[in-house]
């Protein structure tokens, strides 16, 4: 039978290990980025043959490339399912597109912004650190938002309250909120809601018109497009300003007293545009919606399944999320765990040197989850933050994680658990040392 899903590349290559074995490279990073499907890399190579000048010039190669990425951000938009309200933006990723959307709102010191303890530090940061109020939404150990917490903190501060921001799907235990509900409470109150959708795009499929989504972010590196692209979607009216970042493009006259913009949608991209990866992003999205969602999610709530009823089998195993969890719920497919007496950056650099296993260690930008999962009190957490400062950022706490792809087999998953299960069993076959400044452990 033919497989419905699209391939992926490098999902064959090996690696030739120190012990002198070979390994098929099992990619379950797939969190942090994607390679591209061949599709994708397939159609950039073509559009590569005619690359010209976008907006910067006139001839052929200029007008392919212009009526290329037309069409390119024309696919962009359905597969958001964009409102005629909306426009696109582009930057280089997700962490820069939500810090350009905190710089474009320009909250004041009384605007409040309702955000929650399960974000992904890109999605904190920019708050945080901005100009407004920031209220945190509560959480449980698993991920899941405190909805009644959100209703009671919307409701007590709705006189100042401009924004709920909330990741689409979490990057540590692939929890997906309630976005329609999430929505209901932001518009109840007259404020916008933007979601962090860098791990919720490649999982599930985003409907930003009938979800009543008013802003979106993306990156394309985690849509099997790694070409360098970051997808801000926004209404319109928020564009109408001068731009936070002036530059090349963002003005169609300059003068001595003052200038005249670009349209609302160009000023705000600064300098060339990232033609291919806008290319590399439309051909992705063409392909999963091509595939078909179904097949998409089919797919991986099978082997969401199988891989937590086979890690729940390893001895010495610590699943910060419950296998039930996984199988009762909607999540997408990551999984955070340890083993005992291990560390955990030691346990990621034995799998990958020992097993060709790809998996991230550490706190994984959410550092206030983690640190929950482990009990750290204020004086732990203190004794902890002096060892990273003097450059030992191994003394964190931290878990691994193994996230799972469109590419990725029961085989893939039963290498991972049987991995686990012989290091659980004998440890390390190699020896290793600690590189405390890098996070990590070196094998020798």
């Amino acid at each position: 039978m033919k497989n419905i899903l699209p391939e992926v590349i490098g999902t064959n290559n090996s690696i030739k290990l120190k012990n002198g074995s070979v390994k098929k490279i099992i990619m379950l990073n797939n969190a942090a980025t994607t390679p591209p499907f061949k599709e994708t890399l397939k159609e950039v190579n073509e559009f590569l043959q005619t690359y010209g000048a976008l907006h910067r010039g006139a001839g052929p190669h200029a007008n392919i490339t212009y009526k290329k990425a037309t069409e390119a951000i024309k696919t962009i938009k359905t597969f958001l399912n964009l409102r005629e309200d909306q426009e696109l933006i582009f930057t280089s990723n997700t962490s820069n597109a939500i810090n350009l959307l905190s710089r474009l709102l320009k909250f004041s010191k009384n605007d409040v912004v309702l955000t929650s303890f399960i974000e992904h530090t890109s999605n904190n940061l920019p708050w945080k650190f901005g100009s407004c109020k920031t209220i945190y939404i509560n959480s449980f150990d698993d991920g899941s938002i405190d909805y009644k917490d959100l209703e009671n903190k919307a409701k007590k501060y709705s006189k100042n309250l401009k924004l709920i921001t909330i990741t689409g799907a979490s990057n540590l235990t692939g929890y997906i909120p309630n976005i329609k509900k999430i929505s209901k409470i932001a518009h109840k109150h007259n404020a916008l809601l933007f979601v962090d959708a860098a791990q919720l795009a490649p999982h599930r499929k985003i409907d930003m018109k009938n979800d009543n989504i008013d802003t979106l972010a993306f990156s394309s590196h985690k849509l099997y497009a790694p070409f360098g692209l970051g997808v801000l979607a926004l209404p319109k009216k928020i564009l109408e300003t001068s731009p936070v970042d002036p530059g090349g493009g963002s003005i169609d006259m300059i003068n001595e007293t003052g200038v005249i913009w670009s349209p609302s949608e160009l000023r705000h991209q600064t300098g060339t545009w990232n033609v291919t990866g806008i290319i590399a992003t439309s051909a992705s999205c063409k392909t999963i919606m091509n595939t078909g969602w179904n097949n998409i999610i089919n797919h991986e709530r099978k082997l969401i399944d199988y891989a937590v009823e086979k890690l729940r089998t390893v001895p010495g195993i610590t699943l910060y999320v419950k296998p039930e969890t996984y199988l009762e719920e909607d999540r997408i497919g990551t999984f955070t765990f340890n083993l005992k007496d291990c560390h955990h950056a030691l346990l990621s650099s034995i799998l990958e040197n020992e097993y060709g296993i790809e998996t991230r260690a550490g706190t994984i930008c959410n550092h206030r989850l983690v640190r929950r999962w482990f009990n750290i009190n204020d004086k732990e957490q203190n004794k902890i933050e002096e060892q990273i400062k003097k450059g030992n950022r191994l003394a964190s706490y931290g878990i691994v994680r193994a996230s799972i792809g469109i590419h990725n087999t029961e085989k893939d998953i039963d290498i991972l658990v049987e991995a686990l299960k012989e290091i659980s069993k004998n440890g390390p076959k190699l020896k290793y040392k600690p590189l405390p400044e890098e996070e990590t452990y070196v094998c020798y």
